[in-house]
């Protein structure tokens, strides 16, 4: 039977944006689940750290006009240092470890995420 779905990318920009590590582990699993709810709660629009890591300048510099939202699992901070890398100078952040979770300890369940996006949700 042929798909008749039209497949669309759920990323985009807006004022309000969130970026996550969505990392292998627990804590980027996290990240990426609250990223979504974000999304998918009209919160912030989200788009791909993958876009600003592969240096795509015109999604760059649009970026740098946002109130970008960013969401670390853990204390290696890649999606900071990314956006660091790519010179933005003004942007939210939430490290999850801050909150008191351990990486590699923290079960990925919806008390976790629901906790996270609580955070999350308030950051401007």
């Amino acid at each position: 039977m042929e798909n008749l779905q039209k497949k669309v990318c759920l990323c985009g920009v807006s004022e309000y944006m969130v970026v996550a590590c969505s990392g292998a582990c627990d804590l980027g699993e996290i990240t990426d689940k609250v990223a979504r709810r974000l999304r998918d709660n009209g919160v912030r629009k989200m788009n791909c750290l993958a876009v600003i890591g592969a240096g795509i300048e015109k999604s760059i510099e649009d970026f740098k006009t946002k109130n970008i939202l960013v969401l670390d699992g853990c204390p290696v901070d890649c999606g900071k240092k990314i956006l660091d890398k790519a010179g933005f100078k003004e942007y939210c952040y939430l490290r999850v470890t801050d909150l008191g979770y351990i990486k590699g300890e923290t079960p990925v369940n919806e008390d976790v995420i629901n906790a996270v996006y609580e955070k999350a949700e308030l950051v401007y």
